[in-house]
C-alpha cells in the first residue's frame, strides 16, 4: 500500500529524535525559549538564564525532537512528563497548576496508579514552521486548521501530530497507561478527527493560553491508531526509532543537569 503523501514528505524532510546529549536538550530548551518567553510570553525571559527554558520537571522526563533536515533547524519539541518521577517534584505539571479545575471524574491524574501516568507537556513548534496562513496563532500552529494542504506539510497539524505520537511511542515503551495533557478544546478535536479520543476531564481555564484537563487510555489510543492509516505511519515510525533507546533515568537526570 502506497504511503500517504503528507507522511512520505513529513518523513522525507524532519528527523524524530530522542535527544541523549546535553546540546541536543540545549537545543530543546532554546526552542522553547523562543516560543513559550519571547513569542508568546507564557514564561518571563527573566526566568530563563542562558536562554533556557528549563524547570523541575526536565530532568526526569523523556523529551522529543523535530529536526529540519536540511536546515537542522528544532522544528518542534514535547516532553513526557511520568508522575512517579525521581525529582523533588510530587505531582504533575498540570496537578500543580490546575488541580482546581479537574472535573469529578475517575480519569484524573491523582485518582490512578501513579507509575502508570504521565502528562505529555511543552510541545511546542518552531515559529518559522507555524508562519503560513495565520498558523502562529498558538505554539502548536493554528489548531482551527481543519485540512491540510499537501505543499503545507511542514503546517501544524502535521508537525504537532507527528510529535504527539512521539509522545504516544515513549510513553506506551516506558509502560504508562495513563496519558493526560492540558490543551485548546480545538487541538482535541483535531486529535479526535484524527483517531485519537480525547476525553475532557477538566474545565476551561487560563494555562497558557485557554486550555482544559484532556486524558486517553493506552488502549483506547492505541486503537485509534491502528484505525488510522496516517496515525498508524507516524506512531510505527516514531516506535522503531525509540526501540532500543530506554535511557537509565540517572542518566536522563545527568545529562539535563548538564545542559
Amino acid at each position: 500500500m502506497d504511503q500517504d503523501p503528507l507522511t512520505t514528505a513529513f518523513h522525507r524532510d524532519f528527523d524524530l529524535f530522542e535527544p541523549l546529549d546535553a546540546a541536543a536538550l540545549r537545543a530543546v530548551f532554546r526552542l522553547r525559549y523562543e516560543v513559550y518567553c519571547r513569542e508568546f510570553h507564557f514564561e518571563r525571559e527573566e526566568d530563563c538564564p542562558e536562554e533556557q527554558e528549563i524547570d523541575e520537571y526536565d530532568a526526569d522526563s523523556w523529551h522529543c525532537v523535530l529536526q529540519h533536515r536540511s536546515s537542522g533547524t528544532a522544528a518542534g519539541c514535547v516532553r513526557i512528563v511520568p508522575a512517579s518521577g525521581r525529582g523533588s517534584h510530587t505531582e504533575l505539571p498540570m496537578e500543580k497548576y490546575c488541580r482546581g479545575s479537574f472535573l469529578d471524574v475517575p480519569e484524573r491524574p491523582d485518582r490512578l496508579d501513579r507509575g502508570l501516568v504521565c502528562e505529555v507537556s511543552r510541545l511546542a513548534v518552531h515559529g518559522r514552521f507555524r508562519r503560513r496562513r495565520g498558523e502562529a496563532a498558538t505554539p502548536r500552529g493554528d489548531v482551527r486548521t481543519r485540512q491540510i494542504a499537501a505543499e503545507q506539510y511542514r503546517s501544524f497539524p502535521m508537525l504537532a501530530l507527528g510529535l504527539f505520537m512521539g509522545a504516544t511511542a515513549m510513553a506506551t515503551l516506558h509502560g504508562k497507561e495513563h496519558a493526560f495533557a492540558m490543551m485548546e478544546p480545538s487541538l482535541a478535536r483535531i486529535l479526535r478527527r484524527t483517531g485519537l479520543p480525547m476525553a475532557q476531564v477538566g474545565r476551561l481555564q487560563e494555562y497558557h493560553g485557554r486550555r482544559a484537563a484532556f486524558y486517553i487510555h493506552r488502549e483506547t489510543a492505541s486503537e485509534g491508531i491502528e484505525r488510522s492509516e496516517f496515525l498508524r505511519d507516524l506512531y510505527h515510525h516514531a516506535y522503531d526509532i525509540f526501540t532500543g533507546n530506554m535511557e537509565p533515568p540517572a542518566d536522563r537526570v545527568s545529562r539535563v543537569r548538564a545542559a
